[in-house]
């Protein structure tokens, strides 16, 4: 008998350029386009304009993605996972010192894997414990590893999954998102929430899907309210089925 990791979803929000409502998200499915709209950016008007200025495209549509899913002055841990982080910003501190030029301590602050967890954190004034993940395969899976992990010590968790094309450098060697994307949503312990997430290893044969590809297919199933997806990472196989309470 496999073991089956449940969270309660309470509410979910997804970005991308121009895809910011239910009906956006499904006219894009349905054109069966890598393409998203022209790009624009969150205007994030609740951050302080001096930490708003520090936010880089990546970090505008995560802090974008967690205010719509929590209230002002809400305070729960949060769980941030990136598969590739800031990378435009990391290449630019390595092209400047292969130039042999000081970089920036400013840049170099802004670089690392948990910079816009962190900056989110002191817009809202939460200090609440915050996670900063990765993974080569699975980061979706790894998410909802972490969250359950999390529910066992608090109440609430919530959760941002986020990413940003490669730089053109990297493009020849790895799969990335086709646009700026931000998926967050709240998890807990509560039957009172709207919807089951259930997880748990299955025999049943699937194919493995790059990163992006989960999270748009579990951007479907999510705006359904109802649905499953197949995961294979690591040669192990996992379903994940979401069903919404009535």
């Amino acid at each position: 008998m496999y073991a089956v990791v449940s969270l309660n979803l309470e509410t979910w929000s997804a970005l991308a350029p121009g895809l910011d409502t239910k009906a956006s998200w499904q006219a894009w499915f349905d054109s069966s386009s890598d393409d998203g709209p022209a790009e624009t950016s969150p205007a994030l008007k609740q951050i302080p304009a001096l930490l708003r200025r520090r936010f880089t495209t990546l970090g505008k549509y995560a802090a974008a993605s967690t205010l719509n899913v929590l209230a002002e002055n809400q305070s729960m841990p949060g769980i941030f996972a990136s598969r590739h982080g800031d990378t435009g910003l990391t290449l630019s501190l390595l092209e400047e010192i292969a130039r042999d030029q000081p970089i920036s301590p400013t840049g170099f602050s802004l670089a690392v894997h948990n910079a816009v967890a962190g900056i989110i954190s002191i817009a809202r004034k939460d200090k609440s414990p915050i996670t900063a993940i990765s993974a080569m395969n699975g980061l979706l899976l790894q998410t909802l590893f972490e969250a359950a992990a999390q529910l066992e010590r608090h109440e609430r968790v919530f959760c941002v999954v986020y990413d940003i094309p490669l730089p053109a450098l990297y493009q020849p060697y790895e799969l990335s998102v086709p646009f700026p994307l931000a998926l967050a949503f709240v998890v807990s312990r509560s039957d009172d929430a709207k919807a089951n997430l259930t997880l748990q290893p299955t025999t049943q044969a699937c194919s493995e899907l790059s990163t992006y590809q989960e999270i748009f297919q579990f951007i479907k199933v999510l705006m359904d309210e109802k649905g499953s997806l197949m995961m294979n990472v690591n040669q192990a196989n996992w379903h994940l089925a979401v069903d919404a309470r009535q």
